[in-house]
């Protein structure tokens, strides 16, 4: 038997736009810019926008769907350069079949309605909150259309996802941390392949009481950027005796956490493209659709709680 959606389940993720070029100097490590007041505007302007789209007309189907446009309703400025309201997230390319209605077509447009919070910080990135019902989301859509919004210019938007260590471990017991690194040697013709690469792996049965207080310090401790994080790290393992690393040698660090009889995997380094999902405590009428009043609230608390410590 097939189980049914359980749509209460309400979170939400954050997000941030920055502008990017190529940097010669350094491929690897892109040039960063802030979007200007009159940049964000443009977002504003269109958020808050409340004529509906035709979604009759081929061409503004078409726009929805390769994310140039989204239907937006129910703008609102909380405080001063915070934007609250509802978009509609586009499904479609799948055909499926509905007691009511029959046979849906894959090329229809079926719209889910989400809620997004946004502003533009101090430095000139754009932070971007967007809800999630059960396993249905579309952050993707919403950042397709934003790029368009945004773009023009001589930069790429990129969009970066936020993830806390400490949101990522929540309730779970780590059972293991892991540590994967290699080291560079100074001379080449000396390389060993069991010497200069390795795993360091601890297991919480073997340190003993106090594994788990340990994991969610160091979960407090390892945030920023991946060049933050490997730097917190190699810190941490320099003032051990087991080994001496420089923070380019560390290529990756995962914990394994035990929740609810299920094991998962917790990265603390190592991009998995998956942002932290926040639970939001908010009452779901009988259709499903969460109270609106709610979600500002617990997305705000969200945001000041849990997210700007991430970013400053």
């Amino acid at each position: 038997m097939a189980k049914r959606h359980k749509s209460s389940l309400v979170t939400a993720s954050f997000h941030y736009l920055i502008k990017t070029a190529h940097n010669e100097k350094d491929p690897g490590n892109p040039l960063e810019a802030p979007f200007t007041p009159a940049e964000f505007q443009q977002v504003v302007d269109r958020i808050s926008t409340e004529q509906p789209l035709n979604e009759k007309d081929p061409a503004v189907v078409e726009n929805i769907k390769s994310g140039r446009d989204l239907p937006f309703s129910g703008h609102s400025e909380i405080e001063t350069g915070l934007h609250f309201g509802n978009f509609d997230g586009a499904y479609y390319g799948q055909q499926y079949r509905n007691n009511v209605h029959g046979v849906i077509s894959a090329e229809s447009l079926n719209l889910r309605p989400f809620n997004y919070l946004i502003t533009r910080l101090r430095d000139g990135r754009i932070l971007v909150g967007v809800t999630y019902h059960g396993q249905f989301g579309d952050y993707d859509g919403l950042r397709s259309c934003l790029t368009h919004l945004l773009g023009g210019g001589n930069y790429q938007v990129t969009s970066r996802t936020i993830k806390s260590i400490s949101g990522e471990l929540g309730n779970g017991v780590p059972t293991e941390i892991k540590l994967i690194y290699r080291k560079e040697s100074e001379r080449p013709e000396q390389r060993n392949v069991f010497g200069r690469s390795g795993i360091i792996a601890i297991k919480g049965t073997e340190y003993g009481d106090g594994f788990g207080e340990e994991i969610g310090k160091l979960a407090r401790n390892v945030r920023g950027s991946v060049a933050q994080r490997k730097r917190v790290l190699a810190d941490i393992v320099n003032q051990g005796e087991l080994i001496e690393l420089n923070e380019q040698d560390i290529i990756g660090c995962t914990a394994l956490v035990r929740e609810h009889g299920r094991t998962r995997t917790v990265y603390f380094l190592g991009e998995n493209n998956f942002s932290t999902k926040f639970a939001l405590n908010v009452s779901v009428d009988k259709n499903g659709v969460p109270d609106r009043g709610q979600i500002q609230t617990e997305m705000i608390k969200a945001m000041r709680d849990k997210i700007l410590p991430l970013l400053a």
